[in-house]
């Protein structure tokens, strides 16, 4: 009874660490993502979608910083073979905070501000391969409370990003969504206004013919 309960805490533990990176690793994703569109516009052409992805950009990269800093790392110490991963990651989270202060202050019409975002992209382009490429992979399911790191995890995202005025999971897709869906529906309420009016002719000119 006891081996099973301790192989049923290791396999709760090895789910929970793995749902962990897996929710680390689609922030890298979205956040290399947002660093790639952002090459694709010109801040004096199209300041406004600049300053926008910017900002979003910034706020989501805090709220993952601190959500590693204050639950992810500190589990992680006990639960990693290099521990060193660990001090030069949040020393990278320092140097990333100090470019993420200098673009707060700044605005399309800075000359620096386009250098100073891709600049951030780099450097935590550079952070995300040592995290997924070494520090994620020596992560041990033992040494760590995964269960109860997870669900502080996803407690404080929450609570982040509703002060920071940020969208729920899946809101801010199902807004894109919606918006897309009115900009080209707009032609397809027309087209199906019609419709009814040409089948309604037709049934009148048939019924004429009996």
């Amino acid at each position: 009874m006891a081996t099973r309960n301790a192989s049923s805490s290791r396999s709760s533990g090895s789910g929970s660490k793995n749902k962990i990176t897996a929710m680390l690793k689609a922030d890298h994703k979205k956040v290399k993502k947002a660093f790639k569109d952002f090459e694709k516009l010109d801040p004096q052409e199209d300041p406004e979608s600049c300053q926008a992805l910017v900002s979003q950009t910034l706020a989501e990269i805090e709220v993952h910083a601190e959500l590693e800093e204050q639950l992810f790392y500190p589990a992680a110490r006990g639960a990693i073979k290099e521990e060193d991963l660990i001090d030069e990651a949040e020393v990278e989270h320092m140097t990333a905070k100090v470019l993420i202060e200098q673009l707060k202050g700044m605005g399309p019409d800075d000359e620096k501000f386009a250098a100073t975002f891709k600049v951030l992209g780099e450097y935590l382009n550079h952070h995300i391969q040592e995290e997924e490429g070494e520090m994620f992979p020596q992560l041990t399911q033992s040494g760590a409370e995964w269960d109860t790191v997870l669900e502080e995890m996803m407690a404080q995202r929450e609570q982040l990003m509703e002060e920071k005025g940020m969208p729920a999971e899946g809101e801010e897709s199902e807004a894109r969504g919606a918006a897309r869906g009115a900009s080209s529906g707009s032609g397809k309420r027309a087209g199906s206004e019609s419709r009814p009016q040409a089948s309604g002719k037709s049934s009148r000119s048939s019924s004429e013919k009996e």
